[in-house]
């Protein structure tokens, strides 16, 4: 059956791609797609998200909303992701999990993309194929061979719980990545949050380089471990002050709820300071600070989330924006 013009556009777009070195040490590197934080929308940071770009294979560390626009801004073409791993299940970070997942379906191929992650990820992923019923019964080509269901190009599966020590969860000829869970909930013991949410870090080990990414956290002696002698940390960071800030001027929150909104922030999140703690005692070589926050659109001048870091760490801390590479 022959192929619409559509079907041969796209076709001829996926085959002319740009090429990418391989073979290389400039080859494998990590771009911050989304640097931003929270469930707030900004125009100037996106929301989390980071690819591991190892020769012609991606690797896809939380999908916050706007993944696939940076995706298409740093030229990295959604069938080349090779894995997707999910840190947690807020919403900043995998909201466009969905949007990839039938992106890649509809016009990349039909391999079972791994997706890794905290309790529930096979169960959200199951609703995300379930949901693009109406999308597959609307395609955008004619002819050609069926599309086989999303749910046959997806291999979801969640990570341990408990998962107290560094574990290896995939490996490929090009990486292999640990994890472990880190300290960003601090639910009541016995309530149903404290029985199902769960955070992890990740190390990604490829072509001679350690780096980490701690995803949301507070201070974690499990993350210390994870990014022990790692070349590059890539670290969420919190200005409580900046977030007091913020809340005050936002009429939504009450007076009454601040003390423990922030109380929340402080434990849940790292302030520059403990980034840099952290960093010293895992003998880390460069910080990379990312999940700014607030960092919202107002803010010109982001210097002291990198000052205090450097104040208890020596070696270098640089302040991601949105597509940077290291």
């Amino acid at each position: 059956m022959k192929r619409s013009i559509l079907s041969l556009l796209i076709v001829a777009a996926i085959g002319f791609a740009p090429a990418r070195a391989s073979g290389t040490a400039e080859s494998a590197y990590l771009i911050t797609l989304g640097t931003g934080g929270g469930p707030v929308i900004q125009t100037k940071r996106s929301r989390p998200a980071n690819a591991v770009v190892v020769n012609d294979s991606v690797y896809l560390f939380d999908l916050g909303a706007g993944t696939l626009a940076q995706l298409a801004k740093a030229d990295l073409a959604p069938g080349k992701v090779k894995g997707v791993f999910l840190s947690h299940h807020h919403i900043d970070h995998v909201a466009d999990l969905g949007p990839f997942l039938i992106n890649r379906w509809l016009l990349y191929g039909d391999a079972a993309i791994p997706v890794k992650g905290p309790r529930g990820t096979r169960d959200m992923v199951a609703a995300i194929a379930a949901m693009s019923g109406p999308v597959a019964l609307a395609p955008v080509t004619i002819g050609g061979t069926p599309r086989p269901p999303l749910s046959q190009t997806v291999a979801a599966k969640d990570l341990d719980d408990p998962m107290h020590k560094v574990k290896v969860i995939y490996k490929d000829e090009n990486v292999r990545v640990l994890a472990v869970q880190n300290d960003h909930y601090h639910f009541e013991p016995g309530s149903a949050a404290d029985r199902y949410s769960r955070s992890y870090a990740f190390r990604i080990e490829t072509g001679g380089r350690a780096i980490v990414y701690t995803g949301d956290t507070g201070w974690s002696e499990r993350v210390v471990d994870l990014a022990r002698g790692a070349d590059l940390l890539v670290s969420e960071v919190i200005d409580i002050a900046g977030v007091e800030q913020a809340m005050r001027r936002n009429p939504a929150v009450p007076e009454s709820a601040l003390p423990a909104l922030l109380a929340h922030m402080e434990q849940d999140h790292l302030t520059p300071r403990q980034v840099g703690e952290m960093a010293k005692a895992a003998g880390v070589s460069k910080v990379v600070l990312t999940h700014l926050v607030p960092g919202g659109d107002d803010e010109t001048d982001s210097s002291q989330y990198a000052a205090d870091v450097a104040k208890v760490f020596s070696g270098p801390v640089i302040v991601a924006n949105d597509l940077d590479r290291f």
